[in-house]
């Protein structure tokens, strides 16, 4: 009886360490056009690719791009598990002192870039529009 109940609980362990891994799971690859907000695009959509990304940024921490103002201090702070993708937070206008989508893809996109190459942290990165939006 002991046995079976031990068994029970290593397999639901088991379920709940593999289902956790899963939902925790990040797509290797996005495509960033967002026309919901935006419309009609006038440049082609970014493929952005979130592992390359989170590998060259592990040392700065997700919270380089996953960030939301503190409650108490109004700082950008970094919430483990509660990570969200840019236009939940940011829209179409700025809004309340938030940046508008477009001007914070472009400001962290192309600043990190810049930043890094002129440290010697990056040879190279998008920081041109070119860059990123490429034609097909």
């Amino acid at each position: 009886m002991k046995l079976s109940i031990l068994a029970i609980t290593m397999g639901l362990v088991l379920v709940g360490a593999v289902g956790w891994q899963v939902s925790m799971a990040q797509e290797a690859d996005y495509i960033l056009a967002h026309e919901d907000v935006f419309g009609d695009l006038r440049r082609p959509q970014v493929s952005f690719s979130h592992e390359t990304h989170a590998e060259s940024l592990e040392k700065n921490g997700c919270g380089v791009c996953h960030h939301t103002p503190d409650d108490n201090t109004g700082q950008l702070v970094y919430s483990e598990g509660e990570e969200t993708g840019c236009k939940e937070c940011h829209d179409l206008q700025e809004e309340a002192g938030i940046p508008a989508l477009r001007e914070a893809f472009h400001g962290s996109c192309t600043d990190c870039h810049r930043t890094q190459i002129n440290s010697g942290t990056l040879k190279s990165g998008p920081t041109t529009c070119g860059g990123c939006h490429k034609k097909t």
